[in-house]
């Protein structure tokens, strides 16, 4: 084995997701960076291995960065894992990646599960363009919701409601989705507005890990046009095409000029 840092992905839940590459890289490795030794010495007894664990994260990184480097220069090769998933996504594992870097020490990924691209797929959410935020903080919400892109954050199940009415106050007529215990048995999608999932919550308690989805606002947009087109093919014929944008603006809350666009398109 080459004498460098392995970034190996590990399963978000199904055990199964493991790949071959990444069991055989942490059988090979020396020494192991995790972010809690008690879960990743479950998954290596799965697998059979057993290797030295030091403890990596927002506490440690600073402290023990400069040891992992000196120890890769004398040709110790380590590997890093995160909880579940893929490193570096909402983890300080960046920190060791630019320390790499500077002291010209080789790094590879070995590719594997990754909740916030799953969670994207799952939801049916616009997936040309979007942006991942971490764990859901108010103060950033409304920076978030002018922006257009479909937005992916992470929440917990006890903060769940909260955030909710959070994001109810800036992502009017979004569709959100919640996607929880990804490939685990209870793997679940619910979709709607904010007052639905909130309703929905309310009679379903939710547990386990969450990942939040919100649709862009052109998705948003383009989807209460659609919602327009029956009344739209009724009266574009009988009302000119200023005047019932005009109407409809009004009803619906939409831009003039995005709801003349449409008609227009229709008319054609």
């Amino acid at each position: 084995m080459k004498p460098m840092l392995y970034i190996v992905s590990t399963p978000i839940g199904n055990l199964k997701d493991f790949s071959e590459r990444g069991k055989e890289t942490l059988a090979e490795v020396d020494i192991i960076l995790c972010e809690d030794t008690r879960v990743t010495r479950k998954l290596l007894e799965n697998i059979g291995v057993e290797k030295k664990l030091i403890t990596y994260n927002d506490h440690t990184a600073r402290s023990i960065i400069p040891n992992i480097i000196n120890s890769m220069k004398k040709d110790i090769t380590y590997a890093l894992v995160s909880d579940a998933g893929t490193p570096l996504i909402s983890d300080p594992g960046f920190k060791l990646i630019n320390a790499c870097i500077k002291n010209n020490i080789k790094y590879t990924a070995i590719p594997g599960a990754c909740s916030v691209i799953t969670a994207l797929v799952l939801s049916g959410q616009a997936t040309n363009r979007f942006l991942f935020d971490g764990f859901a903080e108010l103060q950033n919400l409304e920076e978030l919701s002018k922006i257009n892109s479909t937005i992916i954050l992470f929440e917990s199940a006890n903060r769940i409601n909260k955030t909710l009415e959070n994001i109810k106050l800036y992502f009017d007529n979004r569709t959100i989705s919640i996607v929880r215990e990804i490939t685990k048995i209870f793997e679940e999608v619910i979709t709607g507005d904010c007052d639905y999932l909130l309703a929905h919550i309310a009679q379903n308690p939710l547990k386990g890990e969450i990942v939040i989805v919100i649709s862009s606002p052109l998705q948003a947009q383009n989807s209460k046009l659609y919602e327009l087109k029956p009344l739209i093919e009724d009266l574009k014929d009988k009302i000119s095409t200023k005047t019932l944008s005009e109407i409809l603006s009004k009803f619906s809350g939409l831009s003039k000029n995005s709801i003349y666009n449409f008609i227009e398109k229709l008319k054609k």
